[in-house]
């Protein structure tokens, strides 16, 4: 298999180009110009520079590839960024969902997220039955992301390969910006408490997360989408808390961070109906990942086991402070 990797560079997809190699495959990986990726050259991948939102140089850059990762995305809770947020997320997808066609993949790997899985009326955690249906209070992330996931399930409808994929709060090295998880988690070494969803998230190593691709391109059916989340991973507040504090040796921080409420609105570009105040975080993140267990065989690492990874790089890195 020759893979393409969007997003290669980035903390899921990183994983996921290490997984396609170790199951044999030549990964070509796209990066942003002028970015550095020395670590990605190591492991012999061939690396190209490129936009997703560039629709030729896509076509271009998928020419002679049979598969597609595609993982890269823009995430912001900021209002100031929404239309970032639609032209990389929506049409960056498009366009890369559109190359994949015109070169004739076999399979195309969309990353979503768990943020476009519905919320149930009785509060227990969703699985991939459950629609979308949080438009008036979700942030344009996870807007974008949802339009995204139409517009693939539409190519799918048409012949192309597609599976999404749909991971929760991905945990382990390699972490860098960091994600909204390795926020809290450093928040947490730094002796804070980070705003956390009441009804509780979903975490899941993101070793199982890479492999969840492959093996979504491997055992997925074209247009389902599968949870990439822990079967034991869904935790409240307290049980993420104590958690840490076990993985890393800190009592539970009593300071709690300021949470800043935001007002996110539309143009009538993307949306006619009014849009309710809301805040940044949802209702919760949890999920139930029983499809990909069953379907894929996802592993599960333990979530001890991803917790002491993530914390051992951020100290070793020294980016606790």
């Amino acid at each position: 298999m020759k893979a393409f990797v969007t997003g290669a560079s980035g903390f899921v997809g990183s994983h996921v180009v290490r997984a396609l190699l170790e199951q044999g495959a030549t990964v070509r990986a796209l990066v942003r110009p002028q970015k550095a990726v020395p670590d990605l050259a190591a492991l012999g991948v061939e690396v190209i520079q490129g936009d997703v939102r560039d629709a030729l140089g896509m076509v271009r850059a998928l020419e002679g590839c049979d598969s597609v990762f595609h993982v890269a995305a823009l995430y912001s809770t900021r209002e100031e960024d929404a239309a970032a947020l639609y032209e990389v997320n929506l049409r960056g997808t498009l366009n890369t969902l559109l190359a994949a066609w015109r070169a004739g993949v076999s399979r195309f790997v969309l990353t979503s997220t768990i943020g476009t899985i519905g919320q149930t009326r009785d509060g227990t955690p969703p699985d991939e039955s459950v629609p979308f249906n949080m438009w008036a209070t979700a942030s344009h992330y996870a807007r974008s992301k949802h339009l995204a996931d139409l517009a693939a399930l539409a190519l799918a409808d048409q012949g192309l390969g597609v599976v999404i994929v749909h991971p929760t709060g991905c945990v382990g090295p390699g972490d860098a910006k960091p994600s909204a998880t390795g926020q809290r988690i450093l928040d947490f070494l730094a002796g804070r408490r980070s705003p956390y969803p009441a009804g509780g998230i979903n975490f899941v190593a993101v070793t199982d997360v890479a492999m969840g691709h492959v093996l979504a391109a491997q055992r997925g059916e074209t247009g389902q989408r599968y949870i990439l989340g822990n079967v034991e991973g869904n935790l409240k507040e307290d049980e993420f808390l104590m958690l840490l504090s076990r993985v890393t040796g800190q009592p539970v921080p009593l300071v709690r961070q300021g949470r800043k409420e935001r007002v996110f609105s539309l143009t009538p570009i993307w949306s006619a109906r009014p849009v309710v105040p809301t805040g940044h975080l949802p209702a919760a993140l949890t999920a139930n990942p029983a499809r990909a267990l069953r379907d894929l065989g996802l592993p599960q690492t333990p979530l001890d086991v991803a917790f002491s990874q993530a914390v051992a790089w951020f100290r070793a890195r020294g980016t606790v402070r």
